[in-house]
């Protein structure tokens, strides 16, 4: 087995690689990596000296020299750059990439374990078997259950919503555009680490949108605002991608205070979605979920048995395919929710026991689900197309 490299914190996904290729009894090459690697800007140490490789699993792919027929290939997190475009980018860099390997090797049987979502809007390749098999939302399974949610909530507090925006992707600027432009940023708490990075938003992100002057002006306002929650790239004390301490620590007070969450997941634009940590907190702190994540995803942790609030939510966003009607359709057409204080504290009250249904399905059942799935699903490769 080669292991590229591995993040930090993704002992699921690494212990049910090892349960599920123990089970091949034939020759096998097994290859465990993150996805990190695989963008189309990194470049190998080799390549500066030699020209030979364009990536590092380029580099392990041939110095590994796939002797079997069979590749199985674990890859973990999201295969989407930060720049991928819906409106020019027919798919995500790393996809390309993996497009190539599998066209090169039309000739080997390739088993590929991802941690999204619908990848095979991508990947129709009849020589490739995909198996998803959870993804940051998995990471810290123990941790987390010791995770105490957040039901006592601060029904004095003046905010309603809650918006945590981190690592620079359009859609949070363009989320947070929005917001400011409609002037419902004093409803929420809101952060966004990357505010002094694009100064044009509409120019960063190249979405097509109706009205580029409404999120132009949202975001100016953004620019001047005085009312941001202070953040830090430094958020791990101990270890890296510390998620549950984190929620611990300091999540956990923003949660007490809000009462629907904005979660802008890591994945948006793109067909296929990993779904994180970000979820996985919403659900702990026990917000009425508005899911800013790729098309199709609201359905699914409804089908995997979640309580999405779809009598409370307008999810009807879900369905769409444009990300900038999506976008605008999870904001406005919940307006309402975001915006009208006490009754959305109302609506909290009325419905806390369901929000205690849902950390109680992530305790243990969350994790069994896509354990379960994933074992199932590569049984019935190895045993009907092998």
């Amino acid at each position: 087995m080669s292991v590229l490299k591995r993040p930090p914190g993704d002992s699921f996904t690494f212990r049910l690689f090892f349960q599920v290729t123990s089970k091949i009894k034939f020759p096998c090459d097994k290859i465990y990596l993150w996805s990190a690697p695989l963008g189309p800007n990194y470049k190998h140490p080799k390549e500066e000296s030699e020209g030979e490789f364009e990536t590092e699993l380029d580099y392990r792919i041939h110095l590994y020299n796939l002797k079997s027929d069979v590749v199985v290939l674990g890859i973990k997190d999201h295969l989407t750059p930060d720049d991928f475009n819906y409106w020019n980018d027919t798919n995500p860099g790393t996809v390309d990439y993996l497009e190539a390997l599998f066209n090169f090797y039309s000739n080997k049987k390739f088993i590929l374990l991802t941690s999204v979502e619908n990848s095979e809007a991508y990947f129709t390749h009849p020589n490739v078997s995909i198996i998803p098999w959870g993804g940051d939302i998995t990471n810290h399974q123990k941790e987390y259950k010791t995770v105490e949610p957040v039901l006592e909530k601060n029904l004095d507090s003046s905010r309603t919503f809650l918006s945590l925006n981190r690592n620079k992707r359009t859609h949070r600027a363009m989320t947070l555009a929005l917001l400011h432009a409609l002037g419902w940023q004093k409803h929420g708490l809101i952060s966004c680490i990357f505010k002094d990075m694009p100064t044009d938003v509409i120019e960063y992100t190249k979405w097509k949108v109706s009205d580029s002057a409404l999120y132009s002006d949202g975001w100016n306002k953004l620019l001047t605002s005085t009312d941001l929650l202070t953040d830090s790239h430094n958020i791990y004390e101990k270890l890296d991608n510390d998620n549950a301490t984190n929620f611990k620590n300091k999540l956990s007070e923003y949660y007490k205070n809000t009462f629907v969450e904005i979660i802008s997941e890591t994945s948006y634009t793109e067909k296929c979605y990993n779904l994180t940590e970000k979820t996985l907190n919403s659900i702990y702190g026990c917000s009425f979920p508005i899911l800013l994540c790729s098309k199709g995803s609201v359905d699914f942790l409804r089908s995997m048995g979640l309580d999405m609030f779809d009598d409370i939510v307008d999810h009807s966003y879900d369905a769409i395919d444009d990300p900038a009607e999506r976008l605008e359709a999870a904001i406005i057409d919940n307006a309402e929710l975001l915006t009208n204080n006490k009754r959305t504290k109302d609506l909290w009250v009325q419905n806390k026991t369901r929000f205690e249904n849902n950390v109680d399905f992530c305790r243990e059942r969350l994790y069994n689900y896509y354990s379960d799935r994933a074992k199932a699903m590569f049984d019935g490769v190895i045993s009907n197309e092998l």
